[in-house]
């Protein structure tokens, strides 16, 4: 052996031990992290406690975030990092998709940063900018929602897993009357049906003049009441309903020029009649499959890319599936 490659092999010993050294290292630095994150949580006393630890903790995996709390429909500000929003900053739920689906669904979602989406004051200017928003849950209730900017260095997989740490200190019995906005109501009293609590429907869309866009289609879909439907069907209804919202989102991230020229000339289904109809053509072979199942891919491309206006998917569009 040549004695390069003897020093080459050496190099590359103490190289891969140093690799898997520093590996090492930072999987402990984040688990211990974690593990006292889960101690602050487990141990707040007040909902100033549990909102900066929240906001304390999600600062260290996104630059920035801000934390939701979610009360008879209202979305109100409790903290946030390097957002700069109003100290009062609120609004309602059915205003902003993302945190809507959010509510509905139970499960984190990766929506653009518009205003249809996000609100005016977390939106941005490029069409390029996602954010991504994950419930809070106590219980059967969404009580709070985190917001947090896709940024570089973000990590994902961390807010989720934080957030879930976060919905299980709420599930104390002890703290009913101290926590008013994020603990959970008492036994006693009967819970009420608003967007606080999982949605049996869908909200209609409504376009720019107030009038409902569904409201504008022969055939207006009966959206179902989950009441009537089994867990499996259930499961699927919210499977559609992520399908929906993911390859929709994808099609404006992708073809962001196609879709502003598409809604100026009123013709979006010209300017993507390869996406839509593939992601039609998908969504008949995987949801379309029980009698409830609802067109909801044709509700979303109605309410982010034709912006709540059916008419500017244009008179080629092919209308709902059924």
């Amino acid at each position: 052996m040549h004695v390069l490659d003897e020093a080459w092999e050496t190099f590359k010993r103490e190289y891969d031990a140093a690799c898997t050294q520093a590996a090492r290292a930072a999987r402990c630095q984040l688990t211990n992290e974690l593990n006292q994150s889960l101690r602050r949580l487990r141990q707040y006393h007040s909902e100033s406690d549990w909102v900066s630890t929240l906001i304390d903790v999600g600062s260290r995996f996104v630059q920035q975030i801000a934390l939701f709390s979610l009360n008879a429909g209202v979305v109100s500000l409790r903290g946030q990092h390097k957002l700069n929003l109003p100290e009062r900053f609120s609004f309602p739920i059915s205003s902003a998709g993302a945190f809507a689906s959010a509510v509905e669904t139970k499960d984190p979602v990766v929506s653009l940063r518009t205003p249809s989406e996000v609100t005016e004051a977390l939106s941005l200017p490029s069409d390029e900018e996602r954010a991504h928003v994950l419930p809070i849950v106590n219980e059967n209730r969404v009580v709070a929602l985190l917001f947090a900017a896709d940024q570089e260095y973000m990590d994902v997989n961390a807010l989720e897993l934080l957030a879930g740490m976060a919905s299980l200190v709420l599930e104390r019995r002890g703290n009913v009357g101290l926590h008013t906005h994020i603990a959970a109501p008492a036994r006693s009293q009967e819970p009420t049906r608003d967007a606080v609590e999982v949605r049996e429907d869908v909200t209609p869309l409504v376009s720019s003049n107030g009038v409902s866009a569904s409201a504008r289609s022969s055939a207006k879909p009966e959206l179902p009441s989950w009441a009537d439907l089994s867990e499996e069907q259930r499961t699927l209804h919210i499977h559609a309903q992520r399908f929906s919202r993911v390859t929709v989102a994808e099609m404006q991230l992708a073809r962001p020029e196609a879709c502003r020229s598409g809604r100026e000339q009123a013709n979006l289904y010209m300017f993507l009649k390869s996406e839509i109809d593939a992601a039609r053509k998908t969504y008949r072979t995987q949801f379309m499959t029980i009698p409830s199942m609802v067109d909801y891919l044709h509700l979303e491309l109605v309410r982010t890319a034709a912006e709540g206006d059916e008419l500017k998917l244009g008179a080629e569009y092919p209308g709902q599936l059924v």
